[in-house]
């Protein structure tokens, strides 16, 4: 393979890419995403004396709505702890590792899922590569003498440079394909190529200029697996095969529109506070509050110094477009129930809807990870040569129903007073107050078995009087229980 073709890329590398690095970005926030530069410039500034465009950087604030709308996504998803059933693998020492080290950097399945799908509502999709580097040792001892065993990796939008899915004979689209850059310095970049067969690693050079011109190490393996150990996660695929739809491609332009008007407001603020002197260059004037400008006897009464100071009465709309650009960003990512303020316009029934709509987002985005997760469980059990039952079995959380405790607990309590004294109907509402007031899911169930048993009439004795009491009714046990009565 000669150099041209090692940094020949995908038709649509160069545009995932760049969208990719903008949204990661708008992600990360701080100086990353000052280095973007993605306030718009003003004409004749880049002329200005004192690089006024960097000082305009380094003082306008980011409102992180990318962040926010990714951490509570990510809040929801696990929120409760996906259930892994190993079956008949849940024993080996191996698994354990996997489970507890899934990158050989100390990040867990969980964690490792957690960042993955983070990355991947941001950018539209990650790469997610499961290898065991045994194929570059001589035998299966020397293996795991040296502790080798699988591991997942992440690889981003912008690392992956090429690839190729082609249908397999049962119809189904297969990657045949990877080139993967692995890493890049200014002295050379590493690139690994992925076919079925082999596993190509090669080291360029880079000039004086940091173009990359000449490779001068390549190393060839024998790909074991018989197939490329790469899966494309996105929580969005597009119709592009190994491209993905961001989750928050609208939130970031949103972010950018709401960044300029911080740096307007500031401007504005700034120019409105500090009015600009205007004289003659022969009239000498000191700045600061009580300043004295001295003038020449002769000069012009026209040319008289005098004071531009802009109004500030544009802060108000620039504040009230930003506060609407807000709650846009809201309903588009279907949050505006989870930040909700005081003094909220939306209705009961639009709260619930909203919720409604998230829950199906996130229900899709769970389904999404479950699938993934099954694929690197493919992957590393073959690596291993492990064989799974039909007891494994990998389930995240479906339902992420969001409630408001505090109005559904008053309506219920409000409705225990109606005046509707059946048995049944007061059963279910002490049911419904149990599930909304109880957080522990096991003292939750034992309440709930205890109100599901039905009543046993008894009889309660007065230890004092003697007195006996046939109990037919939970209500009259508990007055009686309060009166100092006991079991007969």
């Amino acid at each position: 393979m000669n150099i041209d073709n090692l940094l020949s890329t995908h038709p649509s590398y160069t545009t995932v890419s760049n969208q990719a690095e903008y949204l990661l970005r708008s992600y990360l926030g701080g100086d990353t995403y000052r280095g973007g530069e993605y306030l718009t410039q003003y004409i004749g500034e880049e002329t200005s004396p004192g690089d006024q465009y960097g000082k305009r950087l380094k003082s306008t604030p980011l409102d992180n709505h990318v962040q926010t709308v990714v951490d509570i996504y990510r809040s929801f998803l696990f929120r409760d702890a996906p259930v892994r059933e190993l079956g008949n693998i849940a024993d080996n020492p191996l698994v354990q590792d996997w489970l507890h080290d899934t990158d050989q950097e100390g990040q867990g399945m969980d964690s490792f899922l957690k960042t993955a799908n983070d990355y991947a509502s941001v950018m539209g999709n990650v790469w997610l590569l499961v290898d065991k580097p045994s194929y570059k040792v001589n035998t299966q001892a020397e293996a795991e003498a040296l502790g080798i065993r699988g591991y997942a990796a992440m690889y981003t939008p912008m690392s992956v440079l090429d690839w190729h899915y082609e249908r397999n004979i049962a119809g189904k689209m297969v990657l045949e394909y990877i080139k993967v850059k692995e890493s890049d310095n200014p002295d050379n970049m590493v690139i690994t190529v992925w076919t079925k067969d082999l596993v190509q690693r090669h080291r360029i050079a880079k000039d004086d200029q940091g173009n990359p011109h000449q490779i001068t190490e390549t190393q060839q393996f024998d790909n074991p697996l018989g197939e490329v150990p790469f899966i494309n996660h996105s929580p969005i695929r597009s119709t592009v095969k190994g491209v993905g739809h961001s989750l928050v491609a609208d939130t970031a332009d949103a972010q950018r529109y709401i960044y300029n008007l911080y740096s307007e407001l500031e401007q504005t603020i700034r120019i409105s506070g500090h009015p600009t002197l205007v004289k003659t260059q022969s009239t000498s004037a000191a700045a600061g509050a009580g300043a004295i400008i001295n003038m020449d006897n002769d000069t012009d009464p026209g040319l008289k110094p005098f004071l531009l100071q802009p109004t500030a009465a544009g802060v108000n709309g620039i504040l009230d477009t930003i506060e609407k650009v807000s709650e846009g960003i809201k309903r588009m990512t279907h949050t505006s129930a989870v930040q909700a303020t005081k003094g909220s316009p939306m209705s009961g029934v639009a709260l619930q809807t909203e919720r409604q709509l998230l829950n199906a987002k996130l229900s899709d985005m769970a389904d999404t990870l479950n699938e993934t997760e099954l694929q690197l469980w493919d992957l590393w059990l073959k690596w291993q040569g492990l064989t799974k039952n039909d007891d494994f079995n990998i389930e995240y959380s479906k339902a992420f129903d969001m409630r408001d405790n505090g109005q559904e607990l008053a309506f219920y309590l409000q409705a225990k007073q109606s005046g509707v004294n059946t048995p049944a109907f007061q059963k279910e509402l002490d049911r419904q107050i149990a599930m909304v007031s109880v957080d522990n899911k096991d003292n939750l169930q034992e309440i709930l078995d205890e109100l599901d048993t039905e009543f046993v009439t008894h009889v309660m004795v007065n230890p004092e009087t003697g007195e006996s009491v046939v109990v037919e009714s939970q209500e009259q046990h508990e007055a009686l229980m309060a009166q100092g009565y006991s079991h007969l």
